[in-house]
């Protein structure tokens, strides 16, 4: 995690999160080895991953947070069908547990 000069509370800080390996031993999966798009906004380029990348990290780390996260994603209508299928077994349990929470 960076954290800004002087700043000791992590939710000032960023953390980093590296594509093909696990942030935690207990994570089911490694996160996805990203491929992001990249798009002009107010004309600088910038790198955004794929939200089907997206939700295999936040489903395979399933931290509070990153339920939230799932929840704001699918009452968004980002995680379609399409993706959700091809999900691996594993993260689509996960994302049903999360849909029956609700």
């Amino acid at each position: 995690m960076l954290l800004p000069r002087g700043e000791t509370k992590a939710r000032s800080g960023v953390r980093l999160v590296f594509s093909g390996e696990k942030v935690r031993p207990h994570q089911v999966l490694p996160n996805p080895v990203l491929r992001p798009e990249h798009l002009s906004v107010h004309g600088v380029e910038v790198a955004v991953i794929p939200v089907a990348d997206l939700v295999r990290m936040k489903l395979s780390s399933n931290r509070d947070i990153d339920r939230v996260h799932i929840r704001d994603l699918d009452a968004t209508g980002l995680i379609t069908a399409k993706l959700e299928r091809g999900l691996p077994s594993v993260l689509r349990a996960r994302l049903r547990e999360i849909r029956r929470q609700e």
